[in-house]
Parts: C-alpha cells; sequence; structure tokens
C-alpha cells in the first residue's frame, strides 16, 4: 500500500497542470486510509480549494485513526466556513461523540442534521441511536429505535447492546426475541449483547443458554468478548470453578483481559489460592500492568495476609511498572476539560480544590471513610487519603459542581476503571449534594436498579449513574413472579424510602 502511495503521489506532483480537487482529494484519501495522518493534514492545508469530500476524508480519517478531538475539531472549523456536512461525516462524527461520551456535542450534531435538512437514512438514524446510548441518554435512544420504519441488523444490534450496557437485562432479551421472531438472524455482535444483558441481570441459566444457542444453533464461533461476557457473569456469580473451566476449554488463546476478569471475581468471592495462582500467572503474562499487582495484593489483603501484600507492592516497585495514565473529562460550557491525577494546570485550579474541601467536608459528615487499599506505594494513611482524594474523576465532578446549575447531571468520561473508593464517593457527592453522576467508562458494567431513583453502573463504553439508593430492593422486587409478593416487595421499598428519607 506504501508502494503505490508513493508511486500515486510522485505521478501527483510531476503532473500538477492535471491536479484538479478530484486527484487531490484520491491522494488525501490514500493517505488517510493508510493512516498517514501527519501527510494528510499537511496535503490539506495545501489544496488549492476544497469542498465537502476533502473535509469528510480527513474527518474520517482523524476518527479511524484514534484521533478523535481532531476530528471533532475539524468537524466545528468546517460548520464555520458554511459548509454543509454530507452524510458520512455526521455518522463520523456521532461516532466519535459516542467514543467520548461527549452527549451535548453529540445533540449539537443531532440538531445540525435536523437543520440541514439532510435525509434521515438508515446508517445516519442508527449512529444517533448508538451515540444516545454509549452517551447515557438510552430513553432518547429508544425512542428513536422505536420510531424507525425501516431497520437492519446492525439497528437491532446497537439497541440490544444499548439496553444491556444501561443494566435494562430484561428489555434487552425482550428485543432479541422480538428480533428472531421477525425473521433476523443473529449475528457476533447481537450475542455480546444478549450475553452482557444476562450479565447485568444476574441470569446465570439464561446465559449459558444463549451461549449454547449461539455456538450450536446458529454456528457462531465465540470470540474473546463472548467468553468475556459469559465469564464474567459466571464470576460474579459465585461460579469460579466453571468459569476457570471454561477458559482453560476455550478454542482461542485467553487474553489478560480475561485472566483479570477471573482474578477479579476470586477477589469478590475470597478464594485466595486460586486468585494466587491466576494473579502470579497473570503477572508472567503481562509484568507491566499494575492492575494485576493490585488485584493481588488485594486479594492477600482480603484474606490478611499482610506479608504477601507488602511483597506484591515491592515486586511491583522493583519492576518499575508505571501506571496508564488516567483522565477523566467533563464537557462544560460548549467546551471539553480533561483532568489528570493531581491535576493543578486548569485555570479554575484553585476553585476546583476549594470545592474539593467543600466535598470531604461534606462526604466526611455524612460518615464517609476512604479505602485506601488501591494504594499500594509505602506511605503513610494520611498520605494515601491525600492520593485519593485527587484522582481525576473527583477533580471533574467539584469542577461540575462549579460550572453547573444546582440539580443538574453531571457526565463525566473516563479512560480506565474507577478505584472502589472513588466508586463509593460518586455515590455520596450524588446522594449529599442531589445530583446525578454518569461516568463513562472503558470497562465493565455493574448496574443498580432501586426504587426512588435509577442507579447505574456502566462500564465498558458505559457509564456510572449515582442517585439516592436503597439497597436492591427494587431489583428484588423485579425477580418476583408473583403478582402479590411484587406488591409486597413494593410496599416494603416504599416504607424503607420514608424511614429513610423522610
Amino acid at each position: 500500500m506504501c508502494g503505490q502511495i508513493q508511486n500515486s503521489r510522485q505521478v501527483f506532483d510531476e503532473n500538477p497542470q492535471c491536479s484538479d480537487i478530484v486527484t487531490w482529494n484520491a491522494i488525501l484519501a490514500s493517505y488517510a486510509r493508510d493512516e498517514q495522518l501527519g501527510i494528510a493534514e499537511q496535503l490539506f492545508g495545501e489544496m488549492p480549494e476544497k469542498d465537502v469530500i476533502s473535509w469528510s476524508t480527513l474527518i474520517v480519517g482523524y476518527v479511524q485513526g484514534g484521533k478523535l478531538e481532531k476530528g471533532l475539531d475539524c468537524f466545528r472549523e468546517m460548520k464555520e466556513k458554511g459548509l454543509i456536512p454530507n452524510e458520512a461525516i455526521f455518522v463520523t462524527v456521532l461516532s466519535a461523540s459516542a467514543q467520548m461520551g461527549l452527549l451535548e456535542h453529540g445533540k449539537l450534531v443531532h440538531s445540525t442534521i435536523k437543520a440541514s435538512n439532510c435525509r434521515m437514512t438508515l446508517p445516519l438514524r442508527t449512529a444517533l441511536i448508538d451515540m444516545y446510548a454509549k452517551c447515557g441518554c438510552i430513553e432518547m435512544s429508544r425512542q428513536l429505535f422505536d420510531e424507525m420504519r425501516r431497520r437492519d441488523v446492525w439497528s437491532w444490534n446497537v439497541m440490544i447492546c444499548g439496553l444491556a450496557t444501561h443494566g435494562l437485562g430484561k428489555e434487552a432479551l425482550e428485543l432479541f426475541e422480538r428480533f428472531t421472531k421477525e425473521g433476523w438472524r443473529p449475528v457476533n455482535v447481537t450475542f455480546v449483547g444478549v450475553l452482557n444483558a444476562c450479565g447485568r441481570a444476574g441470569l446465570v441459566y439464561e446465559g449459558r443458554q444463549y451461549f449454547k444457542l449461539m455456538t450450536e444453533v446458529y454456528g457462531i464461533e465465540p470470540e474473546m468478548e463472548h467468553y468475556g461476557c459469559i465469564v464474567d457473569l459466571l464470576g460474579r456469580a459465585g461460579f469460579v470453578e466453571e468459569a476457570l473451566k471454561l477458559v482453560e476449554n476455550m478454542t482461542i488463546q485467553p487474553d489478560p483481559v480475561l485472566w483479570g476478569t477471573l482474578l477479579g471475581a476470586c477477589k469478590v468471592h475470597g478464594k485466595v489460592e486460586l486468585g494466587e495462582k491466576l494473579g502470579r500467572k497473570l503477572i508472567e503474562m503481562d509484568p507491566t500492568h499494575d492492575a494485576h499487582y493490585v488485584l493481588l495484593a488485594n486479594i492477600y489483603a482480603k484474606a490478611r495476609k499482610w506479608e504477601d501484600v507488602v511483597r506484591v507492592r515491592r515486586l511491583m516497585v522493583d519492576r518499575g511498572n508505571n501506571k496508564i495514565a488516567g483522565w477523566s473529562l467533563i464537557e462544560a460550557q460548549g467546551e471539553v476539560h480533561r483532568f489528570i491525577v493531581g491535576d493543578r494546570e486548569h485555570k479554575h485550579s484553585l476553585e476546583i480544590y476549594k470545592m474539593l474541601n467543600v466535598i470531604d467536608r461534606r462526604l466526611a459528615e455524612a460518615g464517609y471513610s476512604p479505602d485506601v487499599s488501591p494504594v499500594l506505594h509505602d506511605i503513610g494513611k494520611e498520605e494515601k487519603e491525600n492520593a485519593i482524594r485527587v484522582h481525576s474523576e473527583r477533580l471533574a465532578i467539584a469542577f461540575g459542581l462549579l460550572v453547573t446549575q444546582v440539580g443538574d447531571c453531571i457526565r463525566i468520561v473516563k479512560n480506565l476503571r474507577v478505584c472502589g473508593d472513588c466508586h463509593l464517593v460518586c455515590k455520596m457527592i450524588s446522594k449529599v449534594f442531589e445530583r446525578e453522576i454518569i461516568d463513562i467508562m472503558a470497562s465493565a458494567v455493574e448496574v443498580f436498579q432501586l426504587k426512588v431513583k435509577l442507579v447505574l453502573a456502566i462500564r465498558k463504553n458505559c457509564q456510572l449513574i449515582f442517585h439516592h439508593h436503597m439497597d436492591s430492593i427494587l431489583l428484588q422486587a423485579q425477580q418476583q413472579v408473583s403478582p402479590t409478593h411484587l406488591c409486597l416487595h413494593w410496599v416494603f421499598a416504599l416504607h424503607y424510602v420514608i424511614s429513610q428519607y423522610g
């Protein structure tokens, strides 16, 4: 491919008189497809004239090459020049908005589509459904899906996966049954959503059955994501040995993420011996990933094996492992604000840290006690607490409290999984400050369905939504079949709410 581009570029450079906009766009597309984005950007700047195809080529190249923010900046610049985007641009920037969790930007794109009178094609509507689902607005996603006069398999897949990601397991499985009854044939992605739905709802039996349906009826060979969903389902439910057996008998080589899922299940269910075995295996497979050391150390700590905790911590330090740089971002006032741990570079840093002090004081009054177990560094308890309090998501939330109206939702996007203490802090901030908090992360999905407010902890292209809560009474109620039992559970739930919140 590289040789072909060089030959084309040579002919292009040697014949400037033949270089019309079509030729320029063709060369630009060649570099963009080959992910030589630096050269593509330079070439774009040299173009004597640009049309919608030129802008579309560069925007698509940026987004497909992982440079999402550059793609969105390019889209803004194009709009400022008065050009009307085409369908490819709209679909691409919606995808970028979804991947970054930027709901407000996605809404702006949706408004632009309406204003431009662009025809609402099937791919475009599907991209909108996906964007709203991934940005935490599942109601709008479902509304757009229900309004569709025509659907394809990808429209169904996006909606099934979106419902599953939001913890709406029952709705996702009902939609899957409707999907098959209407004559559609599931594909790989369909069963990722179905198995994820079972995992979020704790439907172990159903998960096993759907896994068999996928392989035996539809002849779909399981991929890593399918195994990840079923192992997560079994591990959460305490069937750790069954999950291990499944992994050991896989038709493909398990990756470190899958072993890490099993290791996490060992931590939750106190499987110290198996956890130790898996932890060592993971460290051998991927010695640079600090999360494996943290998980293993936490398993030892839970079993009160303090000498082993120290040994694992020293091993991590001796090997010089560096954490993947974590960040959190928030949309506010038309801009994207990005924070890292201990960040003091933001222009409102002074106000943000003052708000952190307010948060600390109010959480302490509400009974909060920091969990410093994720901090494996050999420092004192107070230093560990200070290290945790300046995690990137807390800075982003503090900024959100400063710049949004009272009662507004605070929407955070993270590139890493939230630690256990920050998970608790998000819930408490939501309760104390009476805010809905959505934390979109690239990891697994946890769901809490509660009586007065809906609580979602969503990971893997997903979000953490924390509200006022009262354990899992509603979830228990929903699992009852008898209307009488259901009614009784609602009565007990209401009594609990009144006793807790007046």
